[in-house]
C-alpha cells in the first residue's frame, strides 16, 4: 500500500499466513459453485463459507487478508500527520 501526497510517500506492506484444513472433492466444488471465488485475490474469501469451515489458523492480520490492513493504514497516517 502506498500513500502519497506532493511532499510525502510511505510505502508499506503487511504479510498474513492462512492455513486451512484439507477440503473434500465436494467442499470445494460447493464454494467455487457457490461463492464465485475467481474474482478474489487468492481465490477465497476468509469471511465467507470457506473461510469459516476452513482456516485453522491465522497468523497477522484478518484485515489484510479481507484486502486492506486498516491498523497499518491508521498508523502510516497518524505517522504523517504526527510528523507535520
Amino acid at each position: 500500500m502506498c500513500i502519497r501526497t506532493k511532499v510525502f510517500q510511505k510505502t508499506v506492506n503487511a504479510v498474513t499466513h492462512v492455513t486451512f484444513k484439507a477440503f473434500t472433492n465436494q467442499e470445494i466444488w460447493h464454494y467455487i459453485n457457490t461463492y464465485s471465488p475467481l474474482d478474489k485475490a487468492g481465490a477465497y474469501g476468509i469471511q465467507e463459507w470457506i473461510g469459516l469451515i476452513g482456516v485453522t489458523k491465522l497468523e497477522g492480520s484478518y484485515f489484510n487478508v479481507m484486502g486492506l490492513p486498516t491498523h497499518l493504514v491508521y498508523k502510516t497516517l497518524k505517522d504523517f500527520v504526527d510528523g507535520l
